[in-house]
């Protein structure tokens, strides 16, 4: 539509509207045929609206109380939430002020410093007092850690080293995390370093979980006896894109137990 209609028509709120109906179409056929799913269909009807009015122009994520994952997936984010639980996320945004208002202590990473800055701000405004928010930017890396699992695949970040930013959660002692959300960069190595960090009974969950080169070298996790795995695919607010979003849950000594014997 774009390459055919004068940018000031395109910009009319028909149009754009117009536009958004025929992309949220397009977007529901081609997830259909990637994923193969027909749960995709009844997930589209009931999720519609939501995913529809979450694409705005001109809008900010921080406005909505949604993370930035399969709306379905957050459904089931909210049945598992309990005030007393800590949680780590790669990647600020919606998430971390939806986390703050449901658990005690929420960790955040973010290497982007105007976004940074930006949710600052809403902290601020919002006094929110349970987010530890840390900034730790990429830094250049040398030709002997290009092949790193610390380097990200996005093209706005090549060839940067994000060592830091994924140790960051070395701080926390292991077997202690109630959450971890991975929905920032170099995702491979921030699932290898937040594993031993979730406790017994509680979850990893993974963005965007269809780029399979993410568990690489983190193949425990499909480990049955170890981990519980739930996938989610569907709609995601702010973008046109369906995506898939798997929560990984660490079994306790109770369930392994339960699911050896049958009792």
């Amino acid at each position: 539509m774009k390459r055919f209609l004068p940018d000031c028509i395109r910009q009319q709120p028909v149009i754009w509207e117009l536009r958004k109906i025929i992309l949220c179409n397009i977007s529901w056929i081609k997830s259909l045929f990637k994923y193969r799913k027909l749960s995709i269909i009844g997930d589209t009807i009931i999720y519609f609206p939501k995913y529809y009015k979450s694409i705005k122009r001109h809008d900010d994520p921080l406005n909505h109380d949604q993370p930035w994952i399969v709306f379905k997936a957050k459904d089931f984010l909210d049945k598992i939430l309990k005030n007393d639980m800590v949680v780590w996320e790669y990647g600020s945004g919606s998430s971390t002020l939806y986390f703050a208002r449901r658990v005690k202590q929420v960790y955040s990473v973010e290497n982007e410093k105007n976004w940074f800055d930006h949710l600052t701000a809403r902290i601020a405004v919002e006094d929110i007092k349970n987010i530890h928010y840390m900034l730790i930017e990429a830094e250049k890396t040398s030709s002997e850690t290009l092949n790193s699992i610390y380097i990200s695949k996005s093209v706005t970040n090549e060839k940067r080293n994000f060592m830091n930013y994924v140790s960051s959660i070395d701080i926390i002692p292991d077997n202690s995390l109630d959450i971890v959300l991975i929905d920032g960069r170099a995702r491979k190595a921030c699932i290898a370093h937040a594993i031993p960090k979730i406790k017994q009974g509680g979850y990893l969950i993974i963005d965007n979980s269809d780029r399979s080169y993410y568990f690489e070298q983190n193949e425990i996790l499909f480990d049955k006896e170890k981990w519980r795995l739930i996938h989610f695919v569907g709609p995601v607010p702010y973008t046109f894109d369906f995506s898939k979003t798997s929560f990984f849950k660490k079994e306790s000594h109770d369930e392994i137990i339960r699911n050896y014997t049958g009792i």
